[in-house]
């Protein structure tokens, strides 16, 4: 029996949306206890709530009902601002569209995270710097997203997931708009990184080929969690 405490836990989580007179339960239940270290997909249809469930385990919507926990904090009880903390000190967030700042440098979008946290603008960018040279953009830090291609983005969008080192990293769809090459590279990169930080992995995906980078594999249909074969077969 494994007596480790889980990083991020669920316990019958609930959430439904009010669809004019009819409300429509996404999440009917969901329990996951999640490790430190450990990386989990999580698969489904479309229309299925894999993204209203990483929403609402990150504390940026609210369950209708049940219990998360994350790094034995309470995202259910607490109010936003604790929410906003915990989010800021402990996750990190890759979407399918890398939700980078248009106005700002490859190094100034990874180093929000450090300046949003309070760091001192020039210990930021050092941290940034030495991050995004470890995912091979070294020589595009002071590029703006729109000269960046789509797999250099996704590389700008996990070094600032990872800079302020947190436990835990959630991913929706990181790549679903890459072409396989970089689809298979970008996963590669969060993993090696994953493992170099000790930090755990949460990554929505329909890309089965990316389910062998995972140590389990969890289906979301009809509203609940079921563990899938090692693979995902």
């Amino acid at each position: 029996m494994n007596d480790r405490v889980p990083l991020l836990t669920s316990k019958n989580v609930v959430k439904r949306y009010q669809m004019a007179d009819t409300a429509i339960d996404v999440l009917k239940g969901v329990d996951l206890e999640l490790m430190a270290g450990e990386r989990v997909a999580i698969v489904g249809r479309s229309g299925s709530g894999k993204s209203s469930l990483l929403h609402v385990l990150a504390g940026l919507d609210e369950a209708d009902a049940g219990e998360i926990l994350m790094a034995g904090e309470s995202m259910t009880g607490a109010d936003n601002e604790t929410r906003t903390a915990l989010r800021g000190s402990s996750m990190g967030f890759v979407y399918q569209q890398h939700h980078l700042m248009p106005e700002f440098s490859a190094l100034e979008n990874v180093a929000l995270p450090l300046r949003l946290n309070g760091l001192a603008r020039k210990d930021a960018e050092q941290r940034s710097s030495a991050l995004l040279s470890k995912v091979g953009l070294e020589a595009r830090l002071g590029h703006l997203p729109s000269e960046l291609s789509g797999g250099e983005r996704q590389r700008v969008a996990v070094a600032r997931a990872l800079v302020h080192q947190p436990k835990l990293v959630m991913a929706d769809e990181p790549t679903g708009n890459l072409d396989d090459a970089s689809a298979q590279e970008l996963m590669a990169l969060m993993v090696e990184l994953s493992d170099a930080h000790g930090v755990a992995l949460l990554v929505v995906t329909h890309d089965r080929s990316m389910l062998g980078y995972f140590d389990r594999v969890l289906a979301l249909s009809e509203g609940q969690l079921t563990t899938m074969p090692p693979g995902g077969g």
